[in-house]
């Protein structure tokens, strides 16, 4: 029998380890550190199966948004959006932090989430304004839009046409994510609720 030296193995094994990252993006942390409980036979969520796999860990019981990102400006405009969004549709909470600022000058605004919807890996959501560099922003319902697609994700908002818009948008209502990041990353986690029947 022709044995395989332990070094090719195990960088075998980190370069499977880098494909399927590269192709499956990142997850979410509460699906990447499943939350550890007793199954049947006395293993946890998470441990590998017999067949190679791993035991899933447990499911989501509300959508949510989280993360923070640097859109990415190729005239060196500094743009930051910063989620923490749980809940299911007007039942959402949490918070929300924008920031532009382009040679020194700009401002930002950060207020409460009031509203979220998730399907697949696209999030909507909407917050009102509590705090802001712009007191003519405060009280204004914004919209936002993440499409988490692993380390390429994507940002839209409601105001894209028009910045200095002091008008609100309806609950869950914004624009196309087309912002690409620089930096940083979101999550998004689908959930809905139980159907009846």
């Amino acid at each position: 029998m022709t044995r395989t030296p332990r070094w090719r193995s195990v960088l075998a094994g980190a370069s499977a380890l880098t494909l399927s990252a590269t192709l499956w993006g990142s997850v979410p942390a509460s699906a990447a550190t499943p939350t550890p409980a007793p199954t049947a036979v006395g293993q946890q969520e998470g441990d590998p199966r017999p067949d190679g796999g791993l035991r899933p860990g447990p499911e989501p019981t509300e959508p949510s948004l989280v993360g923070a990102a640097k859109t990415y400006r190729a005239d060196g405009q500094d743009v930051r959006f910063a989620f923490d969004a749980h809940g299911f549709a007007t039942a959402a909470r949490g918070t929300f932090r924008v920031s532009h600022y382009e040679g020194g000058e700009g401002g930002w605004f950060s207020g409460r989430i009031d509203c979220l919807i998730v399907a697949g890996p696209v999030a909507v959501a909407t917050g009102v304004v509590t705090e802001s560099s712009f007191p003519e922003f405060l009280g204004v319902r914004k919209g936002f839009t993440v499409y988490d697609n692993g380390r390429r994700d994507r940002v839209g908002y409601s105001w894209a046409l028009d910045a200095g818009s002091t008008e609100s948008v309806p609950l869950c209502l914004s624009g196309a994510p087309y912002e690409t990041l620089e930096t940083g990353n979101f999550h998004v986690v689908e959930w809905f609720p139980p159907q009846a029947g």
